[in-house]
């Protein structure tokens, strides 16, 4: 079975927007350790850490910047997908 990859092309993004992004993912993690806190459910604590430490691990490794284009990138890509090439 085939699997259809989608993409996702960002072509705008200010510093604001970023910074909104990374807090966006700080409460998810936060809210999960918080809320099983409250709950006393270790298993919801633990995964609230395990998404934290792999959130940080893919900033700190690079990987999330790995499909970050510039315009004339952004601009070939899509021309590739309209082409049927990606």
């Amino acid at each position: 079975m085939a699997v259809k990859q989608e993409h996702v092309v960002i072509i705008h993004e200010t510093i604001v927007k970023s910074w909104l992004r990374d807090l966006s993912t700080f409460a998810l993690f936060s809210a999960m350790i918080g809320i099983g806190w409250l709950m006393d459910s270790g298993a919801m604590q633990w995964m609230g850490a395990i998404i934290a430490f792999i959130t940080v691990l893919t900033k700190a490794t690079g990987l999330h910047k790995k499909n970050r284009k510039n315009i004339a990138e952004a601009r070939l890509f899509l021309d590739d997908l309209e082409a049927g090439r990606a």
